[in-house]
């Protein structure tokens, strides 16, 4: 079933996704949480708003990658067990459809889960060196990727912003490692939820394309920001207010239809 956005309300979207776009690439996420967010305000319909989130997903993260690279930051032996476990679960996840409510209450949940984290760690860490051992690793990172992944392709996001603050809190990576990470697991998990949703028709390139114009161009400018180190924990706080009130819209949504 083809589905579309009156042209008002891809005006009102385009700017707030350019927005978005850049405060998430100047820390270094993909964004699908805040795209989410402003959908959810918008009245954005379930089918539109999760594909649609993860291909936004992949310009912004393809976009900074290409121009930045991840300068050897990238730990894979740390990465890989939270990964791979991650790849199938966001397959079956984006396969699922589940009923409109339930969609909504497990979006308020991830995006007031994400409002407070974004609150929290605003970065200011310092590089950390500390890994675990083996046996603490795939005990914490295979369960963990298995709930990042499934969730992920469900709700149409990246799982950066589950991962990033997972790493920081555990002591394993620091600011400029989990920035590289989140990017790779955000472009590999909405690459692989996104098939899914292509599975069950659910992307529509008349929605898509323009909205991921937008999102190239913010991402593109968040990213410069970064690289002039202004810092981002102003606009990562002010983003975390408006993820929650779209998280309260979510609940409102919920239980009143």
């Amino acid at each position: 079933m083809t589905e579309t956005l009156p042209f008002g309300i891809l005006l009102i979207l385009i700017p707030l996704i350019i927005l978005v776009a850049g405060a998430y690439a100047s820390v270094g996420l993909g964004g699908g949480t805040g795209y989410l967010a402003v959908m959810t305000l918008a009245g954005v319909s379930a089918a539109i708003m999760t594909p649609t989130a993860l291909l936004l997903n992949l310009v912004v993260t393809g976009a900074a990658l290409m121009r930045f690279g991840m300068a050897g930051r990238l730990k894979w032996r740390l990465f890989l067990p939270f990964l791979i476990p991650a790849m199938p679960a966001a397959f079956l996840g984006g396969l699922v459809t589940a009923d409109r409510k339930i969609f909504l209450l497990l979006l308020a949940i991830t995006l007031t889960a994400a409002s407070i984290t974004m609150f929290r760690t605003a970065p200011n860490a310092q590089e950390q060196e500390f890994e675990p051992d083996r046996l603490r690793l795939f005990l914490i990172a295979i369960p963990a990727g298995l709930m990042i992944g499934f969730l992920s392709g469900f709700l149409g996001i990246g799982g950066g912003v589950f991962l990033g603050p997972l790493l920081l809190f555990l002591g394993w990576a620091g600011p400029k490692q989990v920035a590289a990470m989140n990017s790779a697991l955000i472009l590999v998990i909405s690459a692989i939820a996104l098939a899914a949703h292509g599975i069950k028709g659910g992307v529509e390139l008349n929605v898509v394309l323009p909205l991921a114009v937008a999102a190239l161009v913010g991402g593109l400018g968040g990213a410069t920001l970064a690289e002039k180190k202004l810092a981002p924990r102003v606009l990562q706080r002010i983003f975390a207010v408006i993820v929650l009130i779209a998280a309260i819209k979510a609940i409102f949504d919920a239980v009143s239809k």
